[in-house]
């Protein structure tokens, strides 16, 4: 009994330990300079604003140029987006050439957030062709690779962080597999880098966001995916297919995503600890 009190006490003091040390954060914000991408809408947005009220200088990579406009227009001088497609490693070039020009001589990049991403193809496994793999990993498996690549040296100067989106469907297998496949590789990339770089004094954090209540779980543009696919199927698997096909996949999708999340700060916080957490969680 005796020896079950001092396991469970010493478990109890263990918690507490790792609770005090996940709230102890860094300081002078100010003199920190993050990239967040995919800040046109949802997450990414949501986060760059905060960190213009949090006084971090911050770096907003939108895919649009309205997105650029928009963000230059609401958030301060310390908020500097930019134009960015994370698919193109020319564009990701012009990205990083601008972030370096508008560092000082003496600093780095704290963090990088690879927020971008995009939902890709509907329909099932079979259906899928190598282009609609290719323009899910473009950007979120390849792009979050590239970018990172491209900016891990200026991060290993200041020892900072680097924090990949990945899914809930990067750690179980189900929904679009497009999709599904892009997350599985972000969390293989982030697992070895994290490994690689623990000498450098880097942190690599993962965020895998559940159901959230935003764009990219839209009916409309889901019902949009799944019609385009099943349109260009070859005719012989049309006709094994039921006539009420993509209304009960719409059906389900929809009794699916209602249970989704409308507290899309979580994730925001999530980042936020990411970024400030002296000791942050690799998840």
């Amino acid at each position: 009994m005796e020896i079950v009190l001092v396991i469970s006490f010493i478990i109890l003091i263990s918690f507490g330990i790792e609770w005090l040390l996940r709230k102890l954060r860094v300081n002078k914000f100010e003199q920190r300079y993050v990239l967040v991408t995919g800040c046109d809408t949802g997450f990414g947005n949501m986060l760059a604003k905060r960190l213009d009220v949090m006084r971090f200088r911050a770096f907003a990579g939108c895919y649009t140029n309205n997105a650029v406009t928009e963000l230059t227009e609401e958030c301060s001088e310390n908020l500097t987006a930019i134009q960015v497609d994370v698919s193109s490693p020319t564009s990701i070039d012009k990205m990083v050439e601008t972030i370096k020009n508008k560092l000082p001589t003496d600093k780095g990049l704290w963090a990088v957030v690879n927020n971008a991403g995009v939902t890709g193809t509907a329909g099932q496994c079979t259906w899928q062709t190598k282009e609609d793999f290719e323009n899910v990993l473009s950007v979120n498996f390849y792009g979050v690779a590239l970018v990172t690549n491209a900016l891990t040296p200026l991060i290993i100067k200041e020892k900072g962080r680097i924090i990949n989106t990945s899914s809930m469907m990067g750690r179980i297998a189900f929904g679009q597999v497009t999709y599904v496949v892009s997350k599985y590789c972000v969390e293989a990339y982030s697992d070895v880098l994290r490994r690689e770089l623990y000498r450098t004094g880097v942190k690599v954090c993962i965020v895998e966001p559940g159901a959230f209540k935003t764009g990219i779980i839209d009916p409309k543009g889901q019902q949009k995916r799944l019609e385009d696919k099943v349109k260009n199927l070859p005719e012989e698997i049309k006709k094994t297919l039921r006539d009420d096909y993509i209304n009960q996949c719409m059906t389900n999708f929809i009794k699916a995503t209602s249970k989704a999340s409308v507290n899309v700060n979580e994730v925001v916080e999530a980042y936020e600890h990411a970024l400030t957490a002296k000791y942050p969680k690799k998840r």
